[in-house]
């Protein structure tokens, strides 16, 4: 998890997955009642990026901190679905289902995005990986216990996620989804939004992306084929302060003392 987790690669499939995460009727509806998700989008997804950095690279007391806090907030963001949501009439973020998606959605992006750069994972490395995110998970609320036992099970659970009709299917999904492509946060956020909507586009599968209503282009699918191409010799060449994530950084240090 360390190897794979530490690299700022990720990011590449980060907003994908934070789309694919809201592009679940009752995660959407969560996110509309309970955050500023139209003004403070570069904040949530930050917020979230230092609660698993957080975990995977922390003592054991900052992982369970933020496992207690997640659990706190998670039981604070419930309230009543919309008309035309499928599923009870009450929902809770701590719902089980819920909570293994979005988990899903990040080690995918993990997996992805270290793909992109380094060149397929073989097998067992990812079973590996598996294994240490099915730990991760524990800390925001999922056991061990729960969803697919290896790596195999879990692909053939996430491809029959993306294959199902439920991701994005209410129109909520679409409105928060088009928040984080495009934020308004400010002036720089829209700059950078603009800059990089090619990613979350291009790496997000095509029957969810369309449920959503984002496009892709000729502009795009360009944009995509040089990240493609120059990444893997690009990314690699950084020095470590760019390539890996300050909290794994501060991790070896402290291992070394």
């Amino acid at each position: 998890m360390w190897r794979i987790n530490r690299q700022r690669c990720g990011l590449f499939f980060g907003p994908a997955a934070a789309i694919l995460q809201v592009a679940h009727p009752r995660i959407a509806q969560g996110v509309y009642d309970h955050s500023q998700f139209r003004t403070d989008t570069l904040g949530r997804l930050e917020r979230t990026l230092q609660a698993t950095n957080r975990i995977a690279f922390g003592r054991q007391s900052e992982a369970d901190a933020v496992g207690e806090r997640l659990a706190a907030v998670h039981q604070r963001i419930q309230g009543t679905i919309s008309p035309g949501m499928p599923g009870s009439t009450r929902y809770s973020a701590a719902e089980p289902d819920l909570l293994l998606w979005v988990l899903a959605t990040l080690i995918v992006a993990a997996v992805e995005g270290y793909q992109l750069v380094y060149g397929p994972l073989p097998n067992d490395r990812k079973e590996n990986f598996y294994r240490d995110m099915r730990r991760f998970g524990t800390w925001f609320g999922v056991p061990e216990s729960d969803g697919p036992p290896n790596w195999t099970e879990f692909d053939e659970y996430y491809q029959s996620m993306i294959s199902r009709d439920l991701l994005g299917s209410h129109a909520l999904c679409a409105e928060v989804s088009q928040a984080i492509v495009h934020p308004r946060d400010s002036s720089a956020s829209r700059v950078l939004g603009r800059l990089i909507d090619f990613l979350p586009i291009e790496t997000l599968p095509t029957e969810v992306r369309k449920r959503l209503g984002f496009r892709s282009t000729r502009g795009s699918r360009a944009q995509m084929r040089l990240a493609r191409r120059f990444l893997p010799f690009w990314f690699p060449r950084l020095p470590d302060r760019f390539r890996f994530y300050p909290e794994y950084q501060r991790a070896m240090t402290a291992l070394d003392r």
